[in-house]
């Protein structure tokens, strides 16, 4: 290996890790905050905006399965009683 060959080598990686080190800056704003609350928030040693966001997600998931069992329901009923007048002329 030549030193040219070993000097674009050395570029290569230098600019490689400040593309790295740049994302990793990146990530760390979006976990810990830049002046305002970010996905990491801890209080009393437990991270406390990333629970209550799954919190949030699992209980909007239940809602949405609710909804649809009671427009089930709805529909089921409303079937039953189109067919019970059907069948009584």
């Amino acid at each position: 290996m030549t030193d040219n060959e070993r000097d674009r080598l050395l570029l290569s990686i230098s600019t490689t890790l400040a593309d790295i080190k740049a994302k990793l800056e990146q990530d760390y704003h979006a976990l810990h905050g830049n002046g305002s609350p970010g996905l990491l928030e801890k209080v009393n040693n437990i991270t406390t905006r990333l629970v209550t966001l799954e919190t949030k997600d699992k209980e909007r998931s239940h809602h949405y399965g609710v909804f649809a069992g009671i427009i089930g329901f709805i529909v089921n009923a409303a079937l039953a009683i189109w067919a019970a007048l059907k069948n009584q002329t």
